[in-house]
């Protein structure tokens, strides 16, 4: 199996600019989406157990994502060793170069993505908060963008066949002779 592309999301600038793009372009959608759900639904109270409920969703759905993460690894790479560290205001879920095949890969990358998301819509939904549920999804989905863009990379190169997770993103590998 040979590299075909090393995804560094701590060290790479442009990787970085693009990260902060996406996950700014979600989070004006999601303030727009907001906006015109309140007028055609005729708003919400906003009172300070609304924003509390906000804050604490959202800061919440951390680590809750980084343990569907890890979930989704053991899940998918069984016998792999999943650790979680805390770097530079960021919680990750790492396996100790794990290779997975691609398909693998981005299930496990977008797991957290998924399945949380729907949760904190759900029970927003539930709470009959759909304001709330909008913006949970989209400060979430916003939170995502790296592993999204990752996702997409992996996606995106036809010669990958497998990824490998990395201690600073993954790394774009290929079985296939004709891509040596």
């Amino acid at each position: 199996m040979h590299e075909v592309a090393d995804i560094d999301v701590l060290g790479d600038a442009a990787l970085q600019r693009g990260i902060t793009r996406l996950s700014l372009a979600v989070l004006g959608g999601t303030v727009i989406l907001a906006v015109l759900l309140a007028l055609v639904l005729g708003g919400e109270r906003l009172d300070v157990w609304w924003w509390i409920a906000l804050a604490l969703e959202s800061f919440a759905a951390l680590p809750v994502h980084e343990l569907v993460h890890g979930a989704a690894f053991k899940l998918l790479c069984p016998g792999c060793r999943v650790s979680f560290g805390f770097q530079d205001a960021f919680l990750y879920t790492r396996t100790d170069d794990a290779v997975l095949p691609r398909g693998r890969m981005v299930v496990a990358l977008l797991a957290p993505a998924a399945l949380v998301t729907a949760a904190l819509v759900a029970a927003a939904l539930a709470a009959g908060r759909p304001v709330l549920a909008a913006l949970l999804a989209g400060v979430h989905l916003a939170g995502c963008a790296g592993d999204i863009l990752m996702a997409a990379a992996c996606l995106c190169e036809p010669s990958c066949t497998h990824v490998r997770d990395t201690e600073t993103g993954i790394t774009l590998l290929s079985d296939r002779e004709e891509d040596a």
